[in-house]
């Protein structure tokens, strides 16, 4: 009996951050980014990274049996998208400097989305 019960616990804990994002709630992120550092390659790297932690952050919840921290790839990613492609729409609304690195990133990243 006691063969059984493990394995069927160790499911459990596999399965239970998936079910958790099936539900699929929509979730509103803020995310902060400095408009100066987009104008220099350099700047869009420190932006698009720090715009990728803060959907991963977003993203993080807790597993409901082990209590350990997962990460729902998909929303991280889909965060990540919205949000550059946000940043990217607001700086060409202002008229400000944009990295062609940022820009390109931006633009794949909505397109691979597009194809999905």
């Amino acid at each position: 009996m006691k063969k059984f019960i493990i394995p069927a616990l160790l499911a459990a804990a596999t399965l239970a951050p998936a079910a958790a994002t099936a539900e699929g709630k929509p979730i509103t992120v803020e995310v902060s980014y400095d408009k100066v550092l987009l104008a220099s390659d350099m700047g869009a790297s420190i932006v698009m990274e720090s715009v990728e932690k803060q959907a991963k952050s977003a993203c993080t919840t807790r597993s409901a049996v082990t209590n350990q921290a997962y990460v729902d790839r998909e929303c991280a990613k889909h965060v990540t998208k919205s949000a550059m492609k946000k940043i990217l729409e607001n700086q060409e609304i202002s008229g400000l400097d944009t990295s062609p690195v940022f820009t390109r990133q931006a633009i794949t990243l909505v397109a691979d989305a597009g194809q999905r």
